[in-house]
């Protein structure tokens, strides 16, 4: 039955040492034990976590309704859904899986929820035939398994692509980081020695050790009259790559990947409230970070807090903010929160809704005060947040391909703007 490389339940393969070797110093112990961070015994009730739901004020209009961030625990956490629901029967990770659809590992995807829901709806009759080729049953699924799901997609492109060990070298020389570090035997000693530090040999607690030095850091290239780096987050992953083949150190130190929901108390606690906007606050100094292009991987986001580091520093002498500092596993848990912002749909128009409702056909089979062949959906108050209503869609998609069928109609293909729309005016009748 299976088509594609075959792995059992026991033996997932490490997304870190699989794709993206240059982050298996990031994980935690607990992470290393089965690439995930869950034990291989673990089932699904072990595993409940409560979500956090984060509200998106939007431009204030009465056509336009504010969407909602659901944020996952563990973004990991949906790896489990995609072998449970048998979507690795057809879809691969990495090169492990099926061949029957894409490798979703091979494709980049920043979008946001209703982006990817349009993605999948309009391959939902595709898929439905697959179905029934492969004689396989279509899988249903809760709410909390295709919040799990989406984001574990969403998750795939945040630890972004190996890091070049010779185009690492190069750096640290054009960067000016030997000016005041050894690496080799070579280097300043103004700073440690690169290659007795041996967590730098991971991006993300590199990231973490740059931004507590920042201070220290600035002055010292105001001393001598060095420009500032400015990196990009594929440099990140270079120096890294680099660092951790010279570092001669225990590697025994290691970070998760983050926990975006840890991330947001974080973003207050650290007073990164006090300038940017994360989630709708009134008093906003800079841009909203939603406002920010976040469609990068771990080391980018993180390379756009370094590379405004003096605008940062300067801005919070203004408003006597102390630096903040970060220990274990905070760096990774506030940038998975950063990441996962750009996950936030831009608010949907509840009239353009309505005409996307109809000219869809939609209203030929869920028409208000009943008389279609399905529910009455203002009568439906399930559409408190995005995911409520993928998961509705879903469940119900193979139902509904068969009444197009039937009715000789073509499948309702739903751009992202549509999808939008659609769940804002649905949102609203379902209030009435």
């Amino acid at each position: 039955m299976f088509r594609g490389r075959r792995w059992r339940s026991a033996s997932w393969p490490s997304l870190f040492s699989l794709r993206w070797p240059q982050f298996s110093h990031m994980c935690s112990s607990g992470y290393k034990r089965n690439g995930f961070g869950f034990r291989t015994n673990l089932r699904r009730n072990e595993m409940k976590l409560p979500r956090l739901t984060i509200a998106i004020i939007g431009i204030a209009s009465g056509s336009l309704l504010a969407q909602q961030i659901q944020l996952p625990q563990n973004p990991l956490q949906g790896r489990i859904v995609f072998e449970e629901k048998k979507c690795i029967e057809c879809h691969a990770i990495g090169g492990f899986g099926g061949t029957v659809g894409p490798d979703l590992s091979k494709r980049e995807f920043f979008g946001s929820t209703l982006e990817l829901a349009s993605i999948i709806w309009n391959h939902a009759p595709q898929m439905n035939r697959k179905f029934r080729q492969l004689r396989m049953n279509r899988p249903s699924l809760t709410e909390n398994e295709m919040l799990d799901l989406f984001g574990f997609l969403y998750y795939l492109r945040y630890l972004g692509e190996p890091g070049s060990v010779s185009h690492g070298r190069s750096l640290l020389t054009s960067k000016g980081c030997i000016t005041c570090h050894m690496v080799a035997g070579k280097g300043g000693k103004v700073g440690p020695d690169l290659e007795r530090v041996q967590g730098y040999a991971s991006p993300l607690f590199m990231v973490q050790a740059m931004w507590n030095h920042g201070p220290a850091m600035q002055e010292q290239i105001k001393k001598t009259r060095m420009s500032y780096p400015i990196l990009s987050g594929q440099d990140v992953a270079d120096i890294s790559a680099y660092l951790r083949q010279a570092t001669t150190g225990s590697a025994d130190m290691r970070m998760s990947p983050g926990n975006p929901a840890k991330g947001r108390t974080l973003f207050e606690q650290k007073r990164c409230v006090k300038c940017h906007l994360g989630e709708g606050e009134a008093r906003i100094t800079q841009p909203g970070l939603i406002r920010i292009d976040l469609k990068k991987g771990v080391t980018g986001v993180a390379t756009l807090m370094w590379n405004h580091g003096l605008a940062m520093m300067a801005r919070m002498k203004r408003e006597s903010v102390d630096w903040p500092r970060f220990e274990g596993n905070e760096m990774a848990d506030l940038l998975a929160y950063i990441y996962f912002l750009g996950f936030e749909d831009k608010p949907g128009d509840t009239q353009r809704g309505e005409s996307v409702f109809r000219s869809k056909g939609c209203v030929d089979c869920h028409r208000q005060a009943g008389g279609g062949r399905g529910p009455d959906l203002a009568t439906i108050n399930r559409f408190e947040t995005p995911i409520r209503m993928i998961q509705l869609m879903w469940n119900h998609a193979g139902e509904m391909e068969d009444l197009v069928i039937t009715g000789n109609k073509n499948w309702p293909v739903l751009s992202t703007r549509d999808m939008r729309d659609l769940y804002a005016y649905l949102r609203k009748v379902a209030q009435k």
